[in-house]
């Protein structure tokens, strides 16, 4: 594992002039590099960049293999994107004028203001403009709604119907037939653990007092929080925890060593992978 800080700056032409002598090339204007956390360089850079709290500095983890292979379990979230559940706009009532493409797909539990939804059970099937473009991958998920995954049918039958995991059909949004070369992935249920989240794991809490939950965001630094105490035994399943800021509310993904072994072993393309500490 190696932390690393991520630079997004709009850089001026001095300050791209002096990073080039840390062989650090950016271009004038928004541009992003990336540094090692123990560089020896660091503290140089960062007065260039007249940052002067670490605050300031965006964090980035790169885990090896080693990382992956020995976590338990990993939290695992979407690099491929099949573009917008529909609707994506519609004349709705409050909360599904902010997510018209939730309505009929989920029960609701609560609504706020501030806060938008709170999803309960899944009704009904999400909607998709079209057939997705899947490139070189086999999974994915929908702008909007990352805490779902997605994936074409064979590789469903293939390495995840064994499993136990089940799915759901994708309508096509204006005819409500189901798409032939997508399905969702449906989660096997709820980790029985709660997450081990440290202090210094934790950008932000918010405290939803209407609905009796609280939300985290989380830093990228270091592994991901592992669990206190036995989860399951489950492949594909959800943490109890919510994450997001403002509107979004979220439970995050989390699968098993088993089932990322036989994603990685047959080079399934779709996902990022972060793992619990080992």
């Amino acid at each position: 594992m190696k932390i690393r800080y991520k630079f997004l700056k709009n850089f001026n032409s001095e300050q791209v002039k002096k990073l080039r002598n840390y062989d650090i090339n950016v271009e004038t204007g928004f541009d992003v590099f990336f540094i090692d956390q123990d560089d020896p360089n660091l503290d140089v850079i960062k007065d260039i960049l007249n940052i002067v709290s670490n605050e300031n500095i965006i964090y980035d983890t790169v885990f090896s293999e080693i990382d992956r292979s020995k976590a338990s379990y990993l939290m695992v979230y979407p690099s491929k994107m099949l573009g917008y559940p529909q609707p994506e706009e519609e004349d709705f009532e409050f909360p599904f004028d902010i997510y018209p493409y939730l309505k009929g797909v989920f029960e609701i539990e609560k609504t706020d203001t501030l806060y938008g939804l709170l999803k309960g059970r899944q009704i009904n099937n999400f909607n998709f403009k079209k057939e997705p473009n899947w490139g070189s991958s086999s999974i994915g998920s929908g702008f909007w709604i990352e805490d779902f995954l997605f994936t074409k049918p064979e590789t469903f039958e293939k390495f995840f119907e064994p499993l136990g995991i089940k799915s759901m059909p994708v309508l096509e949004y204006k005819t409500k037939k189901e798409l032939k070369t997508v399905v969702q992935l449906v989660s096997q249920g709820t980790a029985t653990a709660n997450l081990d989240i440290k202090d210094y794991q934790i950008d932000q809490i918010q405290q939803v007092e209407s609905w009796g939950i609280k939300k985290y965001t989380l830093l990228d630094k270091g592994f991901y929080p592992s669990f206190i105490g036995n989860p399951g035994t489950l492949d594909l399943f959800s943490t109890k925890e919510y994450f997001g800021s403002g509107g979004v509310t979220e439970n995050q993904i989390i699968i098993s060593q088993k089932l990322y072994q036989l994603l990685k072993k047959n080079n399934v393309k779709g996902l990022s992978y972060k793992p619990m500490e080992y």
